[in-house]
């Protein structure tokens, strides 16, 4: 830290504080390694009023810090040692799901950036694979961060080759080295009118953080979610034995559109929202820029059918004992609407069963076709009749009231 640590005047007060706590025994008490990392780590990133100042216990990523060092000294190109490698394979590079959600929506998530030299081919096909989507939510909640390297080459896809990404400043000499997207055969750039969503939480940290606010910033992306922790400032990864190491940063960062660093502050969403609705609100943005995007008649249909859900979801109404006694009885054909076990039960010509969800406004979505809704004339006497729609905007099917 005194050699290498971006606020140096911070060391002095870590030292002291932590031989106080030693002469005192404050650690004495604590069993095993995960127990006394876990409150040392809070101590060194009280003390040094930062979150990014962590001791780690793995020695795969020990003998992969060796690694790196040894290719940075001989100036060769990143290799990755077969402890780690294994490892980060077995994790699937932290990926951990690519779907193409309901209206061609595209959604990636993934808890870290990996070696890029490791990662490069699974990446580039789960971006192929997004590549067509009419809309891409990126899941970065629980994501930690990771290698620079790789956060580049995704920021690649989205931006302009050889776009500013952001000015380091290093502790080491002063000096300063500029980062940029980068341009390689592999990547296949996603349209620019292609609308892109960042979902993050007060766990997204450094990497994570950085992707998100330079999209942020170049307004290729919209936000959503909780303020992310603050770990602005990249660091290095040093060696303490052969199975712990410890992660102290080494520069200052700041970002090429803004001027400003995020250490402390982290990233303030375009959209807050507490991190479990975070998803429900992309969808929700997704589809209503969708819908009035597209010239496509049927697309339009479908992306506004999607609206009122969501916005349930996001704000649920509440089923009035009111709406209950004027829809519920018997209807032509056989067909019959009750209350039973919190829910609203319609019975269809053949005697079936189908639960209702109330979303609202008179508006009913059926839980067994997500592609129906029973709609009803929203007012406070008993309704005369009750009608079905359907999401590709066919004719509403009228079922009077006996």
């Amino acid at each position: 830290m005194e050699e290498n640590y971006i606020h140096p005047d911070r060391v002095n007060t870590v030292r002291e504080q932590l031989n106080l706590r030693l002469q005192k025994g404050g650690y004495d008490s604590l069993n095993g390694t995960g127990d006394f990392l876990g409150a040392l780590n809070n101590d060194l990133e009280h003390w040094g009023k930062d979150h990014h100042l962590d001791i780690f216990v793995n020695k795969a990523r020990v003998k992969q810090i060796l690694t790196d060092e040894k290719n940075q000294n001989q100036s060769k190109a990143e290799t990755i040692a077969d402890d780690f490698l294994q490892q980060i394979r077995y994790e699937n590079f932290m990926m951990r799901k690519l779907e193409r959600l309901d209206g061609n929506i595209g959604y990636f998530s993934f808890l870290s950036f990996t070696p890029l030299e490791a990662s490069k081919q699974s990446l580039t096909s789960a971006m192929n694979f997004l590549l067509y989507s009419n809309a891409i939510i990126i899941d970065l909640r629980n994501n930690g961060g990771g290698y620079a390297s790789t956060m580049n080459f995704l920021l690649s896809y989205f931006l302009k080759d050889s776009t500013p990404v952001s000015v380091h400043r290093f502790r080491k000499d002063n000096a300063v080295v500029k980062s940029y997207t980068v341009k390689d055969k592999l990547i296949n750039k996603i349209p620019e009118t292609t609308p892109v969503y960042i979902l993050v939480s007060s766990r997204t940290s450094s990497a994570a953080e950085i992707f998100a606010y330079t999209l942020q910033q170049y307004k290729r992306a919209i936000v959503i979610g909780e303020q992310t922790k603050g770990e602005g400032n990249p660091g290095k990864l040093f060696v303490i034995n052969d199975s712990m190491y410890i992660m102290i940063p080494t520069a200052e960062a700041i970002n090429a559109v803004s001027g400003k660093s995020i250490e402390s502050t982290g990233v303030i969403p375009d959209i807050k929202t507490e991190r479990s609705k975070a998803m429900s609100m992309a969808l929700l943005q997704s589809y209503k820029t969708l819908a009035v995007q597209t010239k496509i008649k049927e697309l339009k249909t479908l992306y506004e059918w999607q609206v009122p859900f969501f916005e349930n979801e996001l704000d649920p109404v509440s089923l009035t004992p009111s709406i209950i006694k004027n829809i519920s009885g018997e209807y032509e054909g056989g067909r019959k609407l009750y209350y039973e076990n919190d829910s609203l039960i319609y019975i269809n010509s053949r005697g079936e069963k189908d639960r209702l969800l109330y979303i609202g406004k008179g508006v009913f979505q059926s839980s067994e076709r997500n592609w129906q809704r029973l709609v009803l004339p929203f007012t406070d006497k008993i309704v005369p009749y009750i009608e079905w729609t359907w999401n590709d905007g066919g004719e509403a099917q009228r079922i009077m009231r006996k």
